[in-house]
């Protein structure tokens, strides 16, 4: 039986996204078989604390910082920029997850995002003689902040100590070459898991061809999202083809989009609803549209969709298209255009041709079932070659 240490800048209840999700899966399957503790940052000021999440030991670190990042608010640039500069060099923070990782001595630590821990976490794992498996899932060690300066400095110093990874996880081959173009994890092992998908399937709406279509879209409502994109595509098209746009999800947008379901009533704004309802949901439409304008590292809406069986339809960016199964459902160049001629050639898909469909998305969407083979067949191989390492 392996000790394994899991690390990431939340854990449950701290629920920020799906870094959250997936990390939380992790541990508690590798619990299953293993010792498993997760080191996490906590809003308290003083000690670490420790606490038991469904048989998973839990230790918080202490808030160093200007601010426990958990708690979401807007902060001045000035107060940003000193919070990232503690978050690269914080001694005190050094010195005391020194001393926890020698108390738990775990035989491999597997970091996530360490955002309020640390990329200077590396150098101390490394100094303990302890092997480093490390999922890179965002683009947070090269572009933190919105200044390129600052970007050019704190990178720097992520990139000098990425040299400590043992074998760097991509939750996409895109993500995965996006930091070794930026130079980052040079000696590092490397391979590609992707993130699990796991949730209830709901029994889903029956596809009739020639019937408008009920078109869905979940997640943040943010222009580098392209929610706007999609809002006029489907006011271009015609009633008979689309009845309605379900719209799941907040954010900057909504004022607008608010106004725009005014002149539109086929848009339907459902505001923040349950991960539950949002399953629920994706099996009431007969398409769900991933507009992002955003490079995605991995795209996790397009597996929960494929999960309840229904087509997607999103952007040839980032990690997307290594998801997508139908190349042909690909948005690209001109987004709000080509959404308009995709979704008004997927009204005229036959009944047949969409059972198909929808059987190939269930199909696919048991790839993402479980990644905890794949993760322990790491941890066995970088531990194989410890004792040549270390």
């Amino acid at each position: 039986m392996k000790k394994i240490l899991i690390v990431n800048s939340y854990y449950s209840p701290d629920i920020l996204g799906g870094a959250e999700v997936s990390t939380q899966l992790l541990a508690e399957s590798l619990a299953k078989h293993h010792k498993v503790c997760v080191l996490t940052t906590g809003s308290h000021k003083l000690g670490v604390k420790i606490d038991r999440v469904n048989g998973v030991e839990v230790f918080r670190l202490p808030c160093f910082n200007l601010y426990w990042q958990g708690r979401k608010k807007d902060r001045n640039p000035f107060l940003k920029l000193g919070w990232h500069l503690i978050n690269t060099f914080s001694p005190l923070q050094y010195k005391l997850i020194d001393q926890v990782i020698k108390a738990i001595n775990p035989d491999i630590i597997h970091t996530q995002n360490l955002s309020g821990i640390g990329t200077y976490f590396w150098k101390i794992a490394k100094k303990n003689r302890i092997p480093i498996v490390h999922t890179t899932r965002d683009y947070a060690l090269f572009e933190p902040v919105k200044s390129h300066l600052v970007n050019r400095i704190l990178s720097y110093f992520n990139r000098e100590r990425s040299k400590y990874v043992d074998m760097v996880v991509g939750i996409s081959q895109y993500i995965l070459d996006k930091h070794t173009s930026e130079r980052f994890f040079l000696n590092s092992k490397k391979s590609v898991v992707f993130n699990v998908v796991n949730s209830k399937r709901y029994s889903r709406k029956e596809y009739r061809k020639g019937e408008p279509l009920i078109v869905g879209y979940f997640g943040q409502l943010d222009r580098k999202k392209g929610i706007d994109q999609l809002v006029k595509a489907i006011q271009l098209i015609e009633d008979k083809i689309v009845d309605k746009l379900v719209i799941c999800g907040t954010g900057d947008l909504e004022p607008e989009l608010l106004k725009q379901a005014q002149v539109d009533e086929r848009i339907k704004l459902r505001g923040k609803i349950p991960l539950a309802a949002v399953n629920e949901q994706m099996a009431k439409v007969d398409l769900t549209v991933v507009p992002s304008v955003w490079e995605e590292p991995f795209g996790r809406v397009i597996i929960e969709s494929y999960n309840q069986g229904t087509p997607v339809m999103a952007t040839n960016v980032g990690g997307i298209p290594e998801l997508m199964i139908h190349k042909e459902f690909l948005i690209h160049n001109k987004i709000q255009d080509n959404i308009k001629d995709l979704i008004e050639r997927f009204s005229k898909i036959d009944n047949q041709q969409m059972k198909q469909i929808i059987e190939d998305n269930y199909t696919e969407s048991l790839k993402y079932n479980d990644n905890l083979s794949l993760y322990i067949n790491i941890y066995d191989e970088i531990l194989a070659l410890k004792h040549d390492s270390y």
